[in-house]
């Protein structure tokens, strides 16, 4: 039997997944930000006649 070395532990708290959290949050607030705005100076959430 061969060892290899000590096994790899995963980090206790993972920075990315915090990162990435933290960004989704602040893309749906900036969103919703955006909406009501939108909804202020247009009358309409989606100024854009589609």
């Amino acid at each position: 039997m061969s060892e290899s070395g000590p096994e790899p532990t995963s980090p206790q708290s993972d920075v990315y997944t915090v990162l990435l959290v933290v960004a989704t949050l602040f893309l749906a607030a900036a969103t919703v930000f955006i909406a009501i705005q939108a909804q202020q100076f247009f009358g309409r959430w989606l100024p854009l006649n589609l």
